[in-house]
């Protein structure tokens, strides 16, 4: 047995030496081209090769080639074997986008003149391109990775590998790649001396998460989360709220801990660990992918307090507003337990001197209900609302001064786009959307619906649209479809958004296959207006700008609907 551990163990050990006489210069130029011979090459795209095998033996083998030799060997290798014949897709486009497409770094390799002209000819005149690893499903537009390797082994070439997988699948796959702050090239560049340099598990999953955040979209996240053992599988025996730069305490996970440490529900939070919220959110917030600022701290609560530290110090001022300084205990992170980040908190309403519970169970039915009237005004919580009941709410409040429709949930129900027959005086088209060409990998086609064909269009004709004013109510949780929906709200005449900025991440959620069969998630699609404007990182801006406030969290008061009525109210 100890003969077969040392083995292994030199194996690994003469695997990563051989890695290492690798420049960076010289593995970002072959992580390049090993992509894009994994989507263009015919043998290589249809899955006829083993792509891994080939880039872990050309490991395996050193720098002693060189690049050109390595490519011109690749490209010997790849065209010995046999592919189909496949026939031109007649993909319903109506425009091909090539803002996501550059392949002018291929004129810049130092390799031979023939080998630079065969790499162009692959992009330039693609034929017999198979999706063996980018629509496996041939779903026609979602892109898929489920046959990638998964491997049992831990190795640096592996986790090089792995680089390489992620890396290419956003540079041909990722939609919103040219939305990015950075230039993607430049992401390979500085993430190849980091993964040079993992050792071991945990080496890997934190880089790996870093990598994911330089997407800067909102949907990405790691399938079995990583954080618990980057960030700590520890964090605080209470739940709270982002709110003006701190944290309040909205309830206890652990009573017990929080009397200890002289904790309670309404105390503000301003520093942790002689560090400001701020400065705690910049450190930590390299793990966690957001597409704007306003999902930035959104997130902290995935990670503000987490940590394997026993304990941990705040300062910050107590309820009636005395200044403390305390320790205290963390506790296991149970997310099943933990307050629904991605929910609406347990708000009311108070309105011209009554308090309303506006957010009512319905036991029968597990789920809110989704109508609440209000005086003259009716509130729609838009999450749990259900096509097949919109014909009836609508005929209900159709003599309403207002209606208002609150986006801060989630419901990706097509059918939803019934109510929007009642608002509009005729059908519009809402948006549109880019997809993968998985014939011509990294060009997008445009097409001039969002969901499909069948639901291209919001509204009928109606001679008799609802005449009052409608109020859409968004904040950072508004993300995805509730993005979309507010795209098709904007079409509504004289409509009022309030709250803040929304979370800018739509598109379906696509995934790449790690190698240890983990997945990182991204925004698979494009979504847009009609005229070609992109809610992604950017969201949907509100017309009033309404945040909670500390005394409104403490109070459990809803300011944007009070806001929202309070507009209606104004209305002649």
């Amino acid at each position: 047995m100890k003969s077969i551990i040392l083995i292994c163990f030199f194996t690994a050990s003469a695997l990563s030496a051989q890695l290492s006489t690798f420049s960076d210069r010289e593995l970002y130029q072959i992580g390049k081209v090993w992509g894009l011979m994994k989507y263009y090459h015919p043998a290589v795209s249809q899955g006829k090769t083993d792509w891994d095998g080939v880039l872990l033996e050309s490991f395996r083998s050193g720098s002693k080639e060189g690049v050109d030799s390595l490519v011109k060997n690749w490209l010997s290798k790849a065209d010995q074997q046999k592919f189909d014949k496949i026939a031109g897709t007649n993909n319903e486009c109506d425009s091909i986008t090539l803002r996501n497409f550059d392949v002018s770094w291929i004129e810049k390799l130092k390799i031979s003149p023939e080998n630079k002209n065969r790499l162009l000819k692959l992009v330039n005149q693609p034929g017999n391109v198979g999706s063996f690893y980018s629509n496996t499903a041939k779903s026609g537009i979602y892109f898929s990775s489920a046959n990638e390797k998964v491997y049992e082994s831990f190795s640096k070439e592996v986790k090089m590998l792995d680089l390489f997988r992620i890396w290419n699948a956003i540079e041909y796959f990722y939609p919103y790649k040219y939305l990015l702050d950075h230039q993607w090239d430049d992401i390979l560049k500085k993430y190849i001396p980091l993964f040079k340099k993992i050792n071991n598990e945990k080496d890997y999953e934190s880089v790996v998460m870093q990598l994911a955040a330089e997407l800067q979209d909102t949907h990405t996240s790691i399938e079995k989360t990583y954080q618990y053992d980057v960030v700590g599988k520890l964090s605080s025996p209470f739940t709270f709220q982002m709110v003006d730069d701190a944290v309040l305490i909205t309830g206890s996970k652990d009573e017990a801990k929080m009397k200890k440490a002289n904790l309670k529900m309404g105390d503000l939070i301003t520093k942790i660990n002689g560090k400001s919220i701020l400065k705690n959110i910049k450190e930590k917030s390299k793990y966690f992918a957001f597409s704007n600022r306003s999902v930035e701290l959104r997130e902290a609560y995935s990670y503000l307090f987490s940590g394997d530290e026993e304990t941990f110090i705040v300062e910050g001022l107590h309820n009636n507003g005395e200044k403390f300084r305390t320790t205290v205990e963390r506790t296991k992170r149970i997310f099943d337990q933990e307050w629904d980040k991605d929910g609406i908190p347990d708000l009311h309403l108070v309105y011209q001197g009554k308090t309303y519970n506006y957010l009512t169970y319905n036991e029968k039915e597990s789920r809110l209900n989704p109508s609440f009237p209000i005086d003259d005004k009716v509130y729609f919580e838009f999450a749990s609302l259900k096509g097949a009941e919109i014909p009836a709410l609508m005929e209900q409040y159709k003599n309403t001064k207002g209606m208002v429709f609150d986006l801060r949930g989630y419901n990706d129900n097509a059918s939803l786009l019934k109510v929007f027959d009642y608002l509009l005086a005729h059908p519009v088209v809402y948006g549109i959307k880019t997809q993968p060409n998985f014939s011509q990998p990294g060009r997008f086609c445009f097409v001039d619906n969002i969901v499909n064909k069948e639901y291209k269009f919001a509204g009928k004709d109606n001679p008799d649209p609802y005449k009052g004013q409608v109020v859409v109510l968004i904040n950072e949780h508004t993300q995805s479809a509730e993005e979309m929906w507010a795209m098709v709200f904007k079409k509504i005449p004289n409509i009022v958004f309030v709250g803040s900025q929304t979370a800018g991440a739509d598109g379906n959620k696509t995934s790449i296959r790690l190698t240890d069969g983990n997945k990182i998630i991204f925004s698979g699609l494009g979504i847009y207006y009609p005229d070609g404007g992109e809610t992604q990182r950017i969201g949907i801006k509100p017309d009033f700008v309404v945040r909670p406030t500390v005394e409104s969290i403490r109070n459990k008061e809803d300011l944007l609907l009070l806001k929202a009525l309070e507009l209606i109210d104004q209305k002649k």
